[in-house]
């Protein structure tokens, strides 16, 4: 098992926050906002354009707790495995409706049709995780599906970073902050502690080559 010193994690219940609400930015956000700006960042090519959801307004638009736990984790998994490259991260409302203009996966901004009482309908828009700042996509290495897989694992065999991938591979570059059951308030790492990180099963570290289309 490899040894590594952890940011502390703070994360706040599950519901986002507007971007002008956030508290003052303790040393300990700064540092993890600094470390997802420092990432490779570009646009993940499945949509119709690049909606530039990657950009330094983004990153800094996201929930403070949930930005030190995904780059807490990040840095883990690049120092286990190797490079991720941040594709998207906060998105407003027009900056989600072009990300879902062409997406191949789930876009929770996408119209829908509902049918109502008397077969009336109505067109129906979701919220996606992004625009409540509790969501980055990020690819592991190249983006292959073992390295995806491989990101998946570490974040299941290391629970204590408070991160998920919950929807698999309807969207693999999708990351949240874990489900927290009992309270609203929990420290799941402290700076001064160091915990045991599990790799993921099969690679120990990602490919190098140009990124897959």
């Amino acid at each position: 098992m490899l040894l590594l010193s952890l940011v502390p994690i703070l994360w706040v219940g599950s519901t986002g926050i507007e971007a002008n609400d956030w508290a003052p930015r303790s040393a300990e956000e700064k540092l993890a906002f600094s470390f997802l700006k420092s990432l490779p960042r570009e646009w993940s090519g499945t949509s119709d354009r690049d909606c530039k959801t990657y950009e330094d307004k983004n990153i800094d638009r996201l929930s403070p707790p949930f930005a030190v736990a995904a780059a807490a984790f990040l840095r883990a998994f690049v120092a286990v495995h190797g490079d991720v490259t941040l594709t998207s991260a906060h998105r407003d409302e027009q900056e989600q409706t072009c990300v879902c203009a062409g997406e191949k996966g789930p876009c929770a901004g996408r119209p829908r049709v509902v049918k109502r009482k008397k077969g009336r309908r109505i067109v129906k828009r979701g919220i996606s995780r992004h625009q409540l700042g509790i969501a980055v996509d990020v690819r592991a290495g190249t983006g292959s599906e073992d390295e995806f897989t491989c990101l998946h694992e570490f974040a299941n065999f290391n629970p204590q970073f408070g991160v998920v991938f919950p929807l698999g591979k309807r969207d693999q570059p999708h990351m949240e902050p874990a489900a927290r059951k009992g309270t609203d308030l929990r420290l799941a790492a402290l700076g001064a502690l160091q915990d045991h990180l599990t790799p993921c099963a099969k690679m120990r570290i990602m490919l190098t080559d140009a990124p897959l289309d």
